[in-house]
């Protein structure tokens, strides 16, 4: 099983494309952004709706020098442009685009956008608070961990003696989901090859070959 980051299960472009929201759908024009393009910033004017139809966008908040993850957004995902994070796309994306006085028109006959749209933001939140929670309090050893541990045991596949992840994700979007490099995670993911926790059997592809040993895999406690 692919190690997507969607946010919801629920994919809003299944709902979209169905024949009763038909109408809804035709509210909403087509555009193309490319790669490392700014698709909406917290000085931007205007509120406006999105569903991703197709590519990979990232949400993050930037302070000074510093730069701060909170999702990554895949087809099917929603999002709003008034949350005063900085959205941009990590690869040519697709998107549906429409304005919030339109969703607002649309959203008591068609609940189910409504409905996605409120997990959209409840992933969001969550994610922010696990993220300021890792920065804070813990390391990047750990947060690495965790991170693995969370996709083995909720998308990870069965195979031999350990959980299959196909990770559908590059080392950069990994280090920008955790707070820290590239370099660190290369490094982070090679020092758990070796002690055996990981197997690397594809580019992509990763077995958690000792989920438990992965679970409490952490900073070395200060002497």
């Amino acid at each position: 099983m692919s190690a997507k980051m969607q946010l919801t299960e629920n994919n809003l472009l299944r709902i979209l494309e169905s024949p009763e929201y038909r109408e809804f759908l035709s509210g909403f024009q087509q555009r193309s952004v490319a790669a490392k393009a700014l698709v909406c910033a917290p000085y931007d004017q205007g509120d406006r709706v999105f569903v991703v139809k197709s590519g990979r966008l990232r949400v993050y908040l930037a302070y000074e020098d510093k730069e701060f993850t909170l999702a990554l957004l895949e087809p099917g995902d929603v999002f709003s442009s008034h949350t005063r994070a900085l959205v941009m796309a990590l690869e040519d994306s697709l998107l549906l685009v429409t304005d919030t006085a339109s969703i607002q028109h649309w959203i008591a006959r068609f609940p189910a956008f409504s409905q996605v749209m409120g997990q959209v933001l409840g992933e969001l939140l969550k994610n922010s608070i696990s993220i300021i929670e890792g920065l804070v309090f813990k390391g990047v050893r750990e947060r690495l961990s965790e991170f693995l541990y969370r996709l083995a045991s909720k998308k990870g596949e069965p195979k031999g003696q350990g959980l299959l992840i196909e990770l559908d994700l590059t080392t950069e979007d990994v280090a920008l989901l955790l707070g820290t490099t590239r370099q660190t995670v290369s490094q982070m993911l090679n020092e758990l090859i070796r002690e055996g926790i990981l197997e690397r059997k594809s580019r992509r592809s990763l077995l958690v070959r000792d989920l438990s040993a992965l679970h409490s895999w952490k900073d070395p406690t200060p002497t």
